[in-house]
């Protein structure tokens, strides 16, 4: 179960990242041309927000059904191996970290009142989420 756990953790993030780097390209696209915001672009930030929302869920999942939880009992030894570190700290928390922009960039875009401000906020805060998450995927450990 485990693996098929992690395995759809891998799929959903390939599936997340195509999801940001479209929602992304195409708001920078409807603000230059300045196309209202819409019921597409609301359900389709919303979509990109449920999206990361079950990857952190199941990120969590996975986290204390693994390995990685045991570990947070000698954070000593965990600091020292960038191994673990990266897979108990810093990849969660930066996944974390990301999940919260993209949730803030949602709600502060349906408060602004015009279109290019929702468009601005959406940009501003999912840009700065993917960068996160680009950063803290642990690229160099997937078999995928």
């Amino acid at each position: 179960m485990y693996n098929s756990l992690v395995t759809t953790h891998y799929f959903l993030m390939i599936a997340l990242l195509v999801l940001l780097l479209f929602t992304i390209g195409r708001f920078i696209i409807q603000k230059q041309q300045n196309t209202p915001y819409g019921k597409f672009e609301d359900k389709l930030s919303l979509i990109t927000l449920i999206f990361s929302h079950i990857q952190l869920l199941l990120g969590f999942i996975i986290f204390f059904l693994g390995p990685w939880a045991e570990k947070l009992s000698d954070m000593g030894a965990v600091m020292k191996n960038s191994f673990d570190r990266l897979h108990v700290i810093e990849h969660p928390l930066t996944m974390i970290i990301a999940i919260i922009l993209i949730t803030i960039g949602r709600s502060r875009a349906k408060k602004q009142t015009t279109s290019g401000g929702k468009y601005k906020q959406v940009i501003i805060f999912y840009v700065i989420a993917l960068i996160l998450i680009v950063l803290r995927i642990p690229w160099q450990y997937i078999n995928g």
